[in-house]
């Protein structure tokens, strides 16, 4: 009896549950690593399960090509469709937007925006308390740059 055949549980089964558990640890950290080797996993239960792979060796070799391939191939271009930077509409600028966090120099605070809570700063090093009321000058990533109204 092999270390890996537990039981009633077959390496098909084995290499399927490895793979389930790697694709939601991914889930949880959305690196875009462990997803190939979940899939990798998978991979090599399907063909464990088919025949193709019956020792444990054919079965590590495909494990090991199939998720570093695809690791290597698909990683950037997951990424990038994932990951999309997001775009702030022109459309915010020269909004006048209500402070709901006090906002400092060198510190965040938020603001609220039709309905939505965002991430602003400002270039001043005056405090903008909250309840002020400030407009939207520009945006970096996903932050918006304020300034308060006179």
């Amino acid at each position: 009896m092999d270390i890996l055949s537990i039981g009633a549980l077959s390496y098909s089964i084995i290499w399927a549950i490895l793979g389930i558990i790697l694709i939601a640890a991914e889930l949880m950290t959305m690196a875009f690593v462990l997803v190939f080797f979940g899939l990798g996993a998978l991979l090599t239960a399907l063909l464990t399960w088919i025949g193709i792979t019956p020792d444990f060796t054919s079965q590590l070799l495909v494990f090991a090509i199939a998720s570093s391939g695809m690791l290597l191939i698909l990683r950037t271009f997951a990424k990038k469709q994932f990951f999309r930077k997001l775009e702030v509409s022109q459309e915010f600028i020269g909004q006048k937007v209500r402070v709901t966090k006090p906002i400092s120099a060198n510190t965040e605070g938020s603001v609220s925006y039709r309905g939505s809570e965002w991430i602003a700063f400002s270039d001043t090093t005056e405090e903008i308390s909250e309840g002020s009321m400030v407009e939207i000058i520009g945006t970096e990533g996903i932050r918006v740059k304020v300034r308060k109204i006179s």
